[in-house]
């Protein structure tokens, strides 16, 4: 009897730490995405679209887009690294290659064909020059803003074999595992600087992105230790200062004059490299994730204790994520270009100031009501729950 009421109490003691969610990743993911939404709805002053008629050049929000653009998908991918990482090392969740792939296959390349099917026909098609070969490419990269899915796919089935790798270091050469982890990291991060052009389905990106995941693997795999870093005040006033110091030299090295800055760029930094830039994307990049981390375990280390779970309203926020990040660009594309909003909102100048929050908030909002209505339905939780 006794037997059974300890196999009774590990048996409901594996249950709730399986049950048991990351708050740091409760807190950055929603964060993340939404900063994403932010950057999207500035976009049009950033240069990163071509700005609907009538829309003007505004230098604030120039400047607030490249500081929020110096990160923010890379987190994403950093977020999906360290959840595999808690899954696999902590939690024991590790599955057969055959069946981890069709898993992620599920996660990311059917939404992937799904919604990039539904995005392609309203704001894509043309009949005039339709072919299905064309279609079929278009959507299987990862149309408009999909494109994160198919690479991201490829990123955890690189990270599965890696995974496997110091899994079997550990247990057999354990002194070998941690060097190895190490020298994977550096090897990582030379390859991020190179670019790679002509791949299908997000293999042209996945080498950049694959870095910023092992960085997530390899940062929780360090805490699982205890060996991580756990960062003070000065460190995260370090981390932000790398940020902003390496964001600036970037723009600066790619923009002749910046907006709202009268001196001209250096001439040391005139006409560098490529290697250069990547250099320098990678230290504003690297810094950033790495700012966001340290400040949210700050935080927690200030604000809460190490038992405590994300509150109701958190969990709901990071569940709705993978569904706003999918469905923002449907409500955001039709209100920037096939509305007369932006038209409308610059007939004063009040209204240019206004625009981009008022798109993001209507934005926001029809893509959570979205998703919760989708998280209703059984196709809906197969696609993004």
């Amino acid at each position: 009897m006794k037997e059974l009421s300890v196999y009774v109490e590990e048996k409901l003691y594996l249950c709730s730490v399986n049950k048991r969610l990351l708050y740091e990743i409760s807190i950055i993911r929603p964060l993340i995405i939404f900063l994403l939404v932010v950057y999207h709805s500035l976009c049009v002053f950033t240069g990163g679209w071509v700005p609907p008629q009538g829309v003007p050049s505004n230098d604030v929000y120039w400047w607030l887009g490249h500081l929020i653009s110096g990160f923010r998908i890379e987190t994403i991918a950093f977020v999906g690294g360290y959840v595999f990482c808690y899954q696999c090392v902590e939690l024991g969740r590790r599955q057969g290659f055959v069946g981890f792939v069709w898993k992620k296959f599920k996660r990311l390349i059917i939404p992937c064909f799904v919604f990039g099917i539904a995005y392609y026909l309203l704001f894509r098609f043309n009949a005039a020059r339709f072919t299905w070969r064309v279609a079929f490419w278009r959507v299987a990269n990862g149309i408009g803003h999909l494109w994160f899915l198919p690479m991201l796919f490829w990123c955890f089935l690189a990270c599965w074999l890696v995974d496997r790798l110091l899994q079997w270091l550990r247990e057999r050469h354990e002194a070998w595992y941690r060097p190895v982890g190490w020298v994977l990291l550096v090897a990582l991060a030379g390859v991020s600087l190179l670019r790679v052009t002509g791949l299908k389905m997000g293999l042209s990106r996945a080498p950049y992105f694959l870095f910023y995941f092992y960085l997530g693997y390899w940062l929780r795999a360090l805490r699982k230790d205890g060996r991580g870093a756990r960062g003070d005040g000065w460190t995260v006033a370090a981390l932000w200062g790398v940020y902003v110091v390496f964001l600036l030299l970037h723009l600066q090295a790619t923009n002749l004059y910046l907006p709202g800055c009268a001196f001209k760029c250096p001439r040391w930094l005139q006409g560098c490299s490529q290697t250069v830039l990547h250099l320098l994307t990678l230290g504003h990049t690297a810094g950033g994730i790495l700012a966001v981390y340290a400040t949210t375990m700050l935080w927690l280390r200030r604000h809460r204790t190490e038992e405590a779970q994300p509150s109701g309203w958190l969990r709901e926020c990071s569940r709705l994520c993978y569904g706003v990040y999918v469905l923002h660009m449907f409500f955001m594309q039709p209100i920037y270009f096939f509305s007369g909003f932006p038209q409308w909102c610059c007939g004063s100048a009040v209204g240019v100031w206004l625009m981009p929050w008022v798109v993001l908030a209507v934005t926001l909002a029809l893509s959570v009501a979205g998703t919760w209505l989708l998280l209703k339905t059984r196709v809906g939780r197969f696609l993004i729950g």
